[in-house]
């Protein structure tokens, strides 16, 4: 299974935030398997540290996009693993590993000779962790998912940045995120007087068939409080099965007490595409990529077409902050605006993860002219579309440069019900350019207009240069990614005179035909 995962480093703002903040109606993330759309918080069924450990290591032998050395890796695995316990140490030769406690020597194992053979490491590891185990009162006194939770994290540090692991509790939410499951579709967020406020109630879901409204306290749910309890206790309470009765208590201010609404869960996919209409251009949000997002985005635009009729001038695809979400629909969603040709491609170790993605439906709207609006938070599947609607001349870029996540991630669901995410591939662009680190440069850096009555052709040449040199790089060094991103640098806010300035640029065809020949003319699609 092919995804984005949630981006845990360095996007603007707190991404854990806004995490907690969607947990209920689902707002990002991705993988492409079936998983169980039903299942509630209930415990992993085996925590067993040996399985794990085995499965991840296998893993990552076969599928991360490095060929890994074992060697590295196991030391810091160890290492996590028995951070509990101080007086554990692990001592390496280049033919034994020996866990000491207290400087005298527990147990000791001879190493695979070959550094990138997984199951052979991950076997010599489990062994050293249940020896451990067995002679550290701290370490069996340790929750077990715990002890695999530094171990997993202390793995994937070794990998790359985007590799990563989630507990079993994390991974149930990010499944949720992706497939859907079963709840009321409501978003929640906690105020800073720590009240737990309902932020947005999904259309059509049991929730607002229920009566709930945006702005509504969550008080108690079946009668237990919730007050001062955290999100994620509200969420698992929220959740169930499908089909299952659940009653909310909430504190209404417009009316001055309390309500209990009673509803049935239905199985929830979190809503990705918003419209609003700006006259006659059609704004479409784009927060994420879930297994529904592209049907909504149709239906969305046929809506629109539908409101506004045959004098709609263009689309406005807002994709600000969107993290990304699943590889299969960044691929459909550029389908529907690319017609025969390269979306992107993907590169990596394993012969599966080299693959050319391609369109061949003609698109559905194909020749609509599109503003693409981007910032420093539009990572993994927005950069793919963005990325790909540029190269291929079906839309203008503004905003700033992109987040840089220019890789595809696997998720292997490991024994314990946790999930290891591993960098699988790179991506790259119709043209061959690789975003990764780099981002996509918007063809108009919004960074740059002071005064939008001054935006012309010179405002879209200005960066042709700098996208001439964005596209003909193909392994960049650090100081080039530097000095690149300085051009527009990214940004972490969504101001309003980034849509005025797509508005401007489809009401003034000539300006955005100038801008989609510039921007086309430096890449050479293959």
């Amino acid at each position: 299974m092919h995804l984005f995962p949630f981006l845990r480093r360095a996007l603007p703002g707190a991404v854990s935030a806004l995490y907690a903040a969607s947990l209920v109606a689902s707002c990002a993330t991705a993988t492409d398997a079936p998983l169980s759309s039903g299942a509630s918080a209930s415990a992993p069924a085996d925590v067993n540290i040996e399985r794990v450990v085995l499965q991840a290591y296998r893993a990552i032998g076969d599928r991360h996009l490095f060929e890994p050395n074992f060697r590295n890796i196991s030391a810091e695995t160890y290492r996590g693993f028995a951070s509990g316990d101080p007086s554990l140490s692990l001592e390496s030769s280049p033919t034994t590993f020996t866990v000491r406690r207290d400087g005298r020597e527990v147990l000791t194992r001879p190493v695979p000779s070959d550094l990138t053979d997984g199951r052979a490491w991950g076997t010599m590891l489990a062994e050293l962790m249940i020896g451990s185990l067995d002679t550290s009162q701290a370490l069996q006194q340790s929750d077990r998912q715990t002890l695999i939770r530094e171990a997993m994290a202390a793995t994937t540090k070794q990998l790359d940045r985007n590799s990563r692991y989630a507990d079993p509790e994390e991974a149930r939410d990010n499944r949720f995120q992706r497939d859907g499951g079963g709840g009321i579709g409501i978003t929640i967020e906690r105020a800073e007087d720590k009240r737990i406020l309902i932020r947005a109630v999904q259309a059509g879901s049991p929730a607002a068939r229920g009566g709930v409204l945006p702005g509504d306290q969550i008080v108690a749910i079946e009668g237990e409080s919730m007050i001062d309890r955290p999100l994620s206790d509200v969420v698992a309470r929220l959740r169930g099965a499908v089909g299952a009765p659940v009653a909310m208590t909430v504190l209404r201010a417009s009316q001055g007490g309390e309500l209990v609404l009673s509803m049935k869960r239905s199985r929830i996919i979190p809503t990705t595409v918003t419209y609003e209409r700006r006259g006659d251009i059609a704004w479409i949000h784009l927060t994420g990529f879930n297994s529904a997002t592209t049907d909504n985005l149709r239906a969305t635009i046929d809506k629109a077409r539908a409101e506004i009729g045959r004098d709609m001038l263009g689309l406005i695809i807002d994709m600000r902050s969107n993290r990304g979400g699943l590889l299969d629909q960044a691929q459909s969603v550029s389908e529907l605006f690319i017609g025969e040709g390269t979306i992107f491609s993907t590169q990596g170790r394993h012969p599966e993860s080299r693959r050319t993605y391609k369109s061949s439906n003609g698109g559905k709207t194909a020749d609509m002219p599109i503003v693409v609006l981007m910032n420093g938070g539009s990572a993994s599947a927005a950069e793919i579309v963005a990325a790909a609607l540029q190269d291929r001349g079906r839309a203008v870029v503004v905003g700033t440069t992109s987040y840089g996540k220019g890789t595809v991630q696997t998720v292997v669901r490991l024994p314990n019900e946790g999930e290891l995410i591993l960098t699988w591939s790179r991506l790259q662009a119709p043209s061959g350019y690789t975003w990764n680190e780099l981002g996509v440069l918007p063809n108009i850096c919004t960074a740059k207009i002071t005064d939008i009555g001054q935006l012309g052709p010179a405002s879209v040449d200005s960066g042709q240069g700098t996208l001439m040199r964005w596209h003909a790089l193909r392994n960049p060094t650090p100081q080039e990614v530097t000095n690149l991103r300085k051009v527009c640098p990214p940004g972490d806010s969504s101001p309003d005179r980034d849509v005025e300035i797509a508005v401007r640029l489809l009401r003034d065809r000539a300006l955005y035909a100038h801008a989609v020949q510039a921007a086309t003319q430096q890449a050479q699609v293959r």
